[in-house]
């Protein structure tokens, strides 16, 4: 990732990490005894502007700062912006924890003249945890503008916002007698030191280009994006648009937004940026929107950018595209192109064929896949699929047969069959450890379960390192014919599509090119 992309965080942590340590080492070492001389007058309840000072400091209690930015933390990973996130989360521990620890290891008592009633005069006092709070609160709603793409205007009144905030509790907080003045530099430094790393830890692109530059490029752009995207996977329309349309600019594109509906998951709209001759396609959303994408884009040469939108997710974990939302935007721009197989699937007599790009199987994944609620997987994600297998568990097994190419075909009893194009599922679980996404060949996966105890059984040996079990039977080929003695549920790319017989399975060879990680 370039430097420029993760902005000043690294220096700023640098520089206020190297000020906070200095300007403590100078406060207790009592070089900054003048500064501590400054007082405002001593505070008496019967002053008007001591009422209002004291109830300024409850509205800017730590405690109320640090509940704003947890709800901000909420705000971001409902939108996909992982990074910011965890950047968020960061700096409240780092913020508020730090100081905490900081103010027990110096045992620094309240100046003289501070009224000990109020409770947000209690404890020590270096450094100031006011000032810590508020800081880190600031550079953090200035991160959130600036990453998520805000008009100028806004990112600028957030700025100014901020610094009113910081100046008015530094004064506050020092009428109070609640601090001496180097405690506030030293909160100040502290919750900048706490952003910062919080920031470029998370790896957040807090620093937009120059609007001059982005215009510029901008205007310059020749080539074209075609954004596919399903508008129910996306929370917040207004954010994804801005920040979309940013990066097209920063990269010399010109977006066009084509939304899917419930009558066309995304071919017409694939197919129209095909015979637009765009240059990229980005697809946001499930992965049965990505499906159908990469189906359409197969044998184009057109390469397939994926913001990664819904709850699976799988081909982009495969192939190592970050789901953050901003991270991999960056993939989608300015990552390498890579060539990677589908499977072409056909379903009993139908006339054309499906392809899928992760995963297709009959039988309990199926079952999991149309038992679970939609409702339920917005609210606790992945997990949604947990409560749905455990529905699906004893679900008949069934009669199977499977030809894997030219090998003579078996028999089984069996509760799930499974081709994949790569094998990992939610939570890093290998389910086919051989697969890989461009070797050319499809994996096949049988597990022959007829009880709850042999679930439990194939689950253990395929998520911890002990003997496979003996219910499991594993191959690998280029073309698969499974056939069941009686119509059974299948899913394809983890959309539930009803039942079928026969399933016809082939490998099409590196045939979707895919923006991956450089």
């Amino acid at each position: 990732m370039r430097f420029s992309r993760l902005g000043l965080a690294p220096l700023a942590t640098l520089g206020f990490g190297v000020g906070f340590a200095l300007w403590t080492w100078l406060t207790f070492a009592g070089a900054l005894a003048g500064l501590d001389a400054l007082e405002a007058r001593p505070p008496h309840w019967q002053y008007p502007d001591i009422q209002i000072a004291a109830a300024v400091a409850v509205t800017f209690h730590p405690w109320v700062v640090y509940t704003a930015l947890a709800g901000m933390a909420v705000w971001a990973f409902r939108r996909r912006l992982r990074n910011l996130t965890l950047a968020v989360v960061l700096s409240i521990a780092l913020g508020w924890g730090g100081q905490a620890l900081l103010r027990e290891l110096l045992h620094r008592d309240r100046p003289p003249g501070s009224i000990p009633e109020l409770i947000t005069n209690q404890g020590y006092s270096y450094p100031s945890g006011h000032m810590v709070a508020v800081v880190t609160g600031a550079l953090i709603a200035i991160a959130v503008t600036t990453t998520t793409r805000q008009p100028r205007r806004v990112i600028e009144l957030w700025r100014w916002l901020g610094i009113a905030v910081i100046v008015i509790v530094a004064l506050d907080r020092w009428v109070l007698h609640a601090h001496y003045v180097t405690d506030l530099v030293g909160g100040l430094l502290w919750g900048g030191f706490a952003a910062s790393l919080a920031v470029a830890v998370a790896r957040v692109h807090m620093q937009p280009e120059r609007p001059t530059r982005a215009a510029a490029v901008a205007a310059k752009a020749t080539k074209r994006c075609a954004i596919v995207v399903n508008p129910t996977k996306i929370p917040d329309w207004a954010a994804f648009r801005r920040h979309v349309e940013y990066e097209c600019a920063q990269n010399g594109y010109t977006p066009m937004f084509l939304e899917t509906s419930a009558d066309d998951p995304g071919r017409g709209m694939t197919r129209t940026a095909v015979e637009a001759k765009v240059d990229l396609v980005l697809a946001a959303g499930g992965d049965g929107t990505v499906r159908v994408v990469c189906s359409e884009l197969s044998g184009t040469g057109v390469p397939l950018g994926l913001m990664p939108s819904g709850t699976g997710n799988l081909l982009a974990r495969n192939l190592g595209i970050p789901l953050d939302e901003s991270a991999a935007l960056e993939v989608i721009f300015n990552g390498r192109e890579d060539r990677i197989d589908l499977i072409e699937v056909v379903i009993d007599d139908a006339d054309a064929p499906e392809h899928i790009a992760v995963m297709a199987g009959m039988g309990l994944d199926a079952r999991i896949m149309s038992g679970t609620d939609d409702g339920l997987k917005k609210v606790i994600g992945p997990a949604a699929y947990v409560v749905a297998a455990g529905d699906a568990a004893n679900l008949p097994s069934f009669d199977v047969t499977v030809a894997l190419d030219d090998a003579e075909p078996f028999e089984r009893h069996a509760g799930l069959v499974m081709v994949g194009n790569v094998g990992q599922l939610q939570g890093n679980v290998q389910l086919l450890p051989d697969a890989q996404f461009d070797d050319g060949l499809l994996d096949v996966f049988v597990a022959s379960a007829t009880s709850v105890a042999d679930w439990l059984k194939i689950t253990t040996s395929v998520i911890l390192p002990v003997p496979e079990a003996s219910e499991i039977d594993r191959g690998q080929g280029r073309e698969v014919l499974i056939e069941c003695t009686e119509p059974v549920e299948y899913q394809l790319d983890g959309d539930a599509s009803g039942e079928c017989r026969r399933m016809r399975a082939t490998v099409v060879p590196q045939t979707l090119t895919v923006m991956v990680p450089a």
